[in-house]
């Protein structure tokens, strides 16, 4: 009889592995797409085991100017800085190295 659940287990484990075979390359696809909730992304990355180390965006165009992403809009306040994590436009009221809802997501 302990030969028979030692099947199973196998069995088991060849699925799960399957399984994630088979979703990783989704999985990777999707961490592309730019309105993936930071939640869904991290979970992603764990599951992946990708570096976990969140790279500053590369900007190409400093002098380029957007409006502040949280402030709103009528304000209109325009500025070249950015959140280091989500690249998000922060004016110089909200400016840090890393956005407030990068915090509260963690």
């Amino acid at each position: 009889m302990a030969v028979k659940s030692e099947k199973a287990l196998l069995r088991k484990k060849f699925a799960i592995e399957l399984s994630e075979d088979l979703l990783a390359p989704w999985m990777k696809k999707r961490l592309n797409v730019p309105t993936l909730p930071r939640s869904t992304r991290t979970f992603i990355r764990e599951l992946l085991k990708l570096n976990l180390n969140i790279q500053p965006p590369e900007q190409s165009d400093s002098k380029k100017r957007k409006n502040c992403s949280f402030c709103p809009y009528h304000l209109c306040r325009m500025t070249r800085n950015f959140c280091q994590t989500c690249s998000r436009a922060m004016c110089g009221e909200h400016h840090a190295n890393m956005c407030k809802d990068w915090f509260e997501n963690k």
